[in-house]
């Protein structure tokens, strides 16, 4: 064979190594795995020899690269297509996840509810004082609840606190407290006086829920005393404290808050299993991987590729890995 035909079969010999070794580049940056890392460095100090060294027999340089290298690439070229696949469903429910955050976020930012508590107040403090007069002068003029009941059915399914059944009875029981009753409204004579001395200015402090039924909690501007608002019946009564001490009256944030808070969390622990999918491999490709390795790293390597025996055969085991089933 003359010298040109030589020098071609070297350079055409050293261009494919080249590209392979490019590939075992890429698969080790995507993967991030220290022993596939390794693998690359190993192969291209093997590449490196027979480039400088023409003396060499660049034919065993093609037939390390047939025996190992392309075993090597087709696994993890499977296996990287599989974890892009499942990175990819990731990134979509991430995606997914924050279109649906900015979009209660908006929401919420449109929706003022602490406004809306104070002039709920207003309004209670109004209502009662003309139910006052009512009740006082036994009159039978005209009453509408619209404007407060209108508070419970804009925010109590976003706002609302739910507590259990038995709290919530406790909480709203009148019928053995001695009341004024009309056509719109019973209320307890004590808190009744206690309104009237304190100009019934009153303030929204929460509202609770139970199976579609709410109640709601207001303070006295002026003092430390609590009543309740029973939406149902049109009632009122002062707060239970003892049954109060075990209910959560702090001031009622959005529901929609918690979701948000919830899909956060959960696009993080997702962007943590992103991270962590391309370094995570199966048990079996660490086992094969790790035994490739240490047979590439081996001494006498390189006068073992003329011996195409099982030994030197064992990525064989990575053709038959099920990689859709990782």
């Amino acid at each position: 064979m003359r010298m040109d035909e030589l020098e071609d079969i070297y350079a055409q010999i050293i261009k494919e190594s080249q590209k392979r070794l490019l590939m075992v580049k890429m698969l080790s940056n995507f993967f991030n795995h220290k022993d596939l890392f390794a693998v690359y460095v190993r192969t291209k100090v093997i590449h490196n020899l027979f480039e400088a060294n023409k003396d060499l027999d660049v034919h065993k340089l093609e037939l390390f690269h047939v025996q190992y290298t392309s075993s090597l690439t087709d696994l993890f070229q499977k296996l990287k297509k599989a974890k892009e696949q499942q990175y990819l469903l990731m990134e979509d429910e991430v995606h997914i996840n924050t279109d649906l955050i900015d979009k209660l976020q908006k929401e919420s930012e449109q929706r003022n509810f602490i406004g809306e508590c104070r002039s709920h107040g207003r309004q209670m403090g109004v209502a009662l004082k003309q139910l006052y007069t009512m009740l006082a002068e036994n009159s039978q003029a005209m009453f509408s609840w619209n404007d407060i009941t209108q508070f419970s059915v804009k925010f109590a399914s976003e706002y609302y606190r739910e507590i259990p059944e038995a709290d919530f009875a406790e909480l709203t029981a009148v019928t053995d407290k001695n009341v004024y009753q009309n056509n719109y409204v019973a209320i307890e004579r004590k808190l009744l006086g206690r309104l009237n001395i304190l100009n019934f200015r009153v303030k929204f402090v929460c509202g609770l829920s139970h199976n579609n039924q709410y109640a709601e909690v207001f303070d006295f501007i002026d003092s430390n005393d609590r009543f309740v608002f029973i939406n149902g019946s049109k009632s009122f009564c002062f707060l239970n404290e003892e049954v109060a001490k075990g209910i959560d009256l702090s001031k009622n944030t959005s529901n929609k808050a918690d979701i948000i808070t919830g899909l956060q969390h959960k696009n993080d622990m997702l962007r943590d299993r992103q991270a962590a999918l391309k370094t995570a491999l199966p048990q079996d490709v660490e086992a094969v991987l790790a035994t490739y390795l240490e047979k590439i790293s081996g001494v006498d390597f390189l006068e073992e590729l003329q011996n195409v025996d099982e030994q030197t055969n064992i990525l064989r085991a990575m053709l038959n890995i099920n990689i859709n089933s990782k």
